[in-house]
């Protein structure tokens, strides 16, 4: 979420990120349920629908086990 899309681009690049990142607005905020708070980290299966919502800060090992249990679904 931001108002500029200047400064995702270097942070993009900086962090190395190797998965797409998308600049949102408000009206993208209300599609995914409402965003109240940053961070906020969404995982979305195969289907395109969100499987699972993360407010705040979370432990890489939780989204890890997230995305295994997508990628095994069928």
């Amino acid at each position: 979420m931001d108002d500029d899309l200047k400064p995702v681009g270097p942070f993009y690049k900086e962090y190395k990120m190797n998965y797409p990142v998308a600049l949102g607005n408000d009206k993208l905020a209300q599609v995914y349920g409402g965003i109240l708070g940053l961070p906020v980290t969404f995982l979305i299966g195969r289907d395109g629908h969100i499987q699972a919502k993360y407010v705040g800060a979370v432990d890489i090992s939780t989204i890890e086990q997230g995305v295994k249990s997508l990628l095994q679904a069928k």
